[in-house]
């Protein structure tokens, strides 16, 4: 039986290796505007074929399905892939696939999808980065679009940034990288999530950031953050 810690301290690698549900329900958790409806709002999906690069738990597919033709997520690790695979198969969709894929090592053709998502898409080193927007732009089709939403620099975890530690480094790079070097444009807003609980705050958000967030949260009776998110993107010229 999967042995459940207090938290995992930051370690993304291993939540979604062995608490892909955990994830899933910190996803699941309202926020307000909505990201994805905000992306949706923002750029036209309507009847595009669409990649969603690190899907996950595939709750960015299944939203961008609603009004694109067919959706493609790609994602590395086997249990946020079966989870989504579930998923899908309980709503009945049949525009959207999941396959395994690395994002420096996209598994699709050149010019196959319309546009390319990424959704709070983190790759590690930074410098991957180059890697993921020479194979979105490999994919996409001229005239095509590639979107990312991400948090803004200076908001890991949201407005407890500077609560969760000091050790944490924001990657401001990734922002020279996309911004600097390759031409992204960018657009920030906020959002506020709630959880509706200290309960569920506490075994979500805090189970995922930390000692420091939890000890916060429980002496100020919270159960919301707000969140600044960073949209870049680029129309794709070949």
């Amino acid at each position: 039986m999967k042995q459940m810690p207090l938290t995992i301290e930051n370690r993304w690698d291993i939540l979604y290796r062995d608490f892909p549900e955990i994830y899933d329900e910190f996803a699941s958790v309202p926020k307000d505007p909505q990201p994805l409806q905000v992306l949706i709002n923002r750029f036209d999906f309507q009847g595009k074929v669409v990649a969603d690069i690190g899907s996950g738990s595939g709750l960015p597919s299944f939203e961008f399905a609603r009004t694109a033709r067919k959706v493609i997520g790609v994602e590395l690790e086997d249990a946020m892939r079966e989870l989504s695979e579930r998923e899908r198969s309980l709503r009945g969709l049949n525009n959207v696939e999941f396959v395994k894929g690395d994002a420096r090592n996209i598994p699709l053709p050149d010019n196959s999808v319309d546009i390319v998502t990424g959704i709070t898409l983190a790759i590690y080193p930074v410098d991957g980065y180059r890697a993921f927007v020479r194979e979105s732009v490999r994919i996409t089709s001229v005239g095509g679009l590639i979107v990312m939403i991400n948090i803004t620099p200076g908001w890991y975890g949201g407005e407890l940034a500077d609560i969760i530690s000091n050790d944490i480094e924001t990657d401001t790079m990734q922002d020279e990288i996309l911004v600097g070097e390759l031409g992204f444009l960018f657009e920030d807003f906020e959002t506020n999530q709630e959880y509706g609980s200290m309960d569920k705050i506490i075994r979500t958000y805090g189970f995922i950031f930390g000692r420091k967030a939890i000890e916060y949260l429980r002496g100020n009776k919270k159960t919301n953050v707000k969140w600044r998110f960073r949209i870049h993107y680029k129309n794709v010229e070949k």
